[in-house]
């Protein structure tokens, strides 16, 4: 029975370390992409912007499941994990418009759906994250 336990303590160690792990990359993958994107913008460079946001949304996908959303979360934020799952599909469709205006040559709008993509990212943060 004591083996059991231990057990089931050290899987349930894994499985927090590893949403921890999941989550870690995504917002480095995520931020990397964000700050390539408004670096496109500033240098008016098409392919940083594209670049950045393809890793934006390689980020994003790692952490949109509710699954991982909810380990990484601390007991008293759980309830909180559609919050953070509307805050990654909010993205994933800002890149999806971030893209469609640059080849549209739409470049305000482009700016725009960047800027939506940051302010999904601050909400989330500062309600999730209280900060």
């Amino acid at each position: 029975m004591k083996l059991l336990k231990i057990l089931a303590a050290v899987a349930l160690t894994i499985s927090i370390s590893s949403a921890q792990d999941v989550m870690q990359k995504s917002m480095n993958i995520m931020e990397e992409g964000m700050s390539e994107i408004q670096k496109g913008f500033l240098n008016n460079s098409v392919e940083l912007i594209k670049s950045g946001t393809e890793k934006v949304r390689k980020g994003n996908e790692l952490f949109s499941d509710k699954k991982v959303i909810t380990q990484y979360l601390p007991d008293n934020k759980k309830h909180m994990v559609n919050i953070a799952a509307n805050a990654a599909e909010r993205i994933k469709l800002d890149a999806n418009v971030l893209e469609l205006n640059l080849e549209n040559k739409a470049y305000i709008d482009a700016a725009n759906a960047y800027s939506d993509m940051m302010n999904a990212c601050a909400r989330c943060h500062s309600i999730v994250r209280s900060w």
